[in-house]
């Protein structure tokens, strides 16, 4: 009886796409269902979610009374280069899967031009847009594939996502 064998292949992305692809490893778990575990030649050093820019404000005006909508190009200072993803699997079959599922998600952020900063005059507004449990959010998600983050130390909503005149593209 012969033994089984490891199948790899390597697969090239980019160091600017790596944070939105992993989902905070949320998506390299999902290749482990199919049998497929992955190793990095490299990582980004700069953070995942851009910052948001400076207001324009002055220090003497009030405080923010309305909720205030910006965006700016995203990757604009992610880290340059590609990272090699080698991947393992016990079947060829797997790793065919896992590729593609790699690709499309590549494709995916790739398409991903704007990040919107929405910042709430205060957090007393997130539980009516996070919905319970987080399901706004996810249902926000699910219908325009954008990512979202709620911020946790400020007023500040996160979306990165496809947008086309200050609308997100669904």
């Amino acid at each position: 009886m012969q033994a089984d064998s490891e199948v790899t292949k390597t697969v090239v992305v980019p160091l600017k796409f790596h944070h939105a692809i992993s989902q905070q490893g949320s998506f390299l778990r999902s290749l482990r269902h199919y049998g497929v575990f992955v190793e990095h030649s490299a990582l980004p050093t700069n953070p995942a979610t851009p910052s948001r820019p400076t207001p324009s404000a002055r220090i003497d005006d009030a405080e923010l009374s309305e909720p205030e909508w910006e965006t700016q190009p995203n990757y604009q200072d992610a880290d340059e280069g590609d990272s090699i993803w080698t991947l393992k699997a016990r079947d060829q079959a797997a790793l065919e899967r896992a590729e593609k599922s790699i690709q499309d998600a590549i494709d995916r952020v790739a398409q991903m031009n704007l990040v919107g900063f929405l910042t709430l005059p205060d957090r007393s507004m997130f539980p009516k847009i996070v919905g319970a449990k987080g399901a706004n959010i996810t249902r926000l998600r699910n219908e325009t594939g954008a990512d979202i983050a709620v911020g946790r130390e400020n007023s500040t909503i996160v979306i990165i996502g496809e947008f086309f005149l200050g609308s997100v593209v669904m």
